[in-house]
């Protein structure tokens, strides 16, 4: 077998692997959840206590291309809209997002509900609950797997999944002061079966949706009137897989210039750029790259945001919004 052979062999083993941690065939559990850097602009995504934070109705847009040249690697698409309510006790919200990892796709749809305590000092304590519906596929007979080599097959890849609807339901709590917010949430607490009862491949399948925990945490540190430092965390805890630790150093410049460096722990590493070019609209760019195996097999991810603002009936807002 030739050098560029054993590198493409290589490089399908590896998303074979990579692939059976997303999808959990025959009890291999992993992380589900799409891959997001910029959590830091997107926090409904993963913790519906974040509705309302703003205090101002908002949508977000955030796409995601991540391991650019490895072949059917992650994509992502997200958008997501929340608003406080009347007297800012409630807020709402909603997120549409798609992810593609190889042959498996998902469209998935949430809405959020929080209720939002007004504490001492400016300080507010939130609880989020969160209700989605996704539509699932999977084509596993287009994959070439290694044992194709070998004139082999593997009963557990030769059947697929069509229109497969997964309900779910999750929770959040979301505290935020002037300068610190602290949060917890699991947006997926059910366990559902990731094929239909109907495939002749049910009995051999025993993939699950996995529950998620997210603890994320940040804080703002005053330099001067023109500089600021924000450290933030970010942790996920998922059954049967390694815990998942990020941690992100930004600097905020005049407010509106936000740019830093982010490592997830065995993972990837990065940069990420976010410019407030007026009142109302904000964008943002990360670049990662992997920090294991996989960083010699693609040319690292990319992901752009866009963060709209709409116009407020308050006067003023009480502090700005960092978080």
């Amino acid at each position: 077998m030739d050098k560029d052979h054993k590198t493409n062999f290589m490089k399908k083993i590896i998303f074979i692997l990579v692939f059976l941690n997303f999808i959990n065939i025959d009890e291999s559990y992993a992380q589900q959840e799409a891959m997001n850097t910029q959590f830091v602009v997107n926090k409904l995504f993963i913790n519906p206590g974040y509705a309302g934070y703003r205090e101002q109705a908002m949508v977000t847009a955030i796409h995601r291309s991540q391991w650019l040249g490895f072949k059917g690697a992650p994509n992502t698409q997200i958008v997501s809209f929340d608003t406080p309510l009347k007297r800012n006790e409630l807020a709402v919200g909603a997120t549409l997002w798609h992810d593609k990892i190889g042959p498996t796709s998902r469209l998935a749809v949430s809405g959020d509900f929080a209720y939002r305590l007004r504490l001492v000092n400016h300080a507010t304590l939130s609880f989020g609950a969160k209700a989605s519906v996704e539509l699932f596929q999977n084509n596993l007979t287009a994959l070439n797997l290694t044992s194709d080599y070998y004139g082999q097959q593997d009963e557990s890849f030769m059947t697929n999944t069509r229109g497969l609807f997964l309900m779910n339901v999750g929770f959040g709590a979301f505290y935020s002061k002037k300068d610190h917010f602290i949060g917890i949430s699991c947006p997926k607490l059910l366990r559902p079966r990731l094929d239909k009862k109907s495939n002749p491949g049910y009995a051999l399948l025993s993939g699950k949706q996995e529950p998620t925990i997210y603890f994320t945490g940040g804080k703002i540190w005053k330099i001067n009137k023109d500089v600021s430092i924000q450290p933030t965390a970010i942790v996920r805890a998922t059954l049967n897989a390694p815990l998942s630790v990020g941690i992100y150093a930004n600097v905020i410049f005049l407010k509106n210039f936000t740019g830093g460096l982010f490592y997830h722990y065995q993972e990837s590493a990065g940069l990420l750029f976010q410019w407030q070019f007026d009142k109302q609209w904000k964008v943002g760019y990360s670049f990662d790259i992997s920090a294991n195996a996989l960083i010699r097999t693609n040319y690292g991810s990319h992901e752009l945001s866009m963060i709209y603002a709409m116009k407020s009936k308050k006067k003023r807002i009480v502090y700005p919004r960092y978080f």
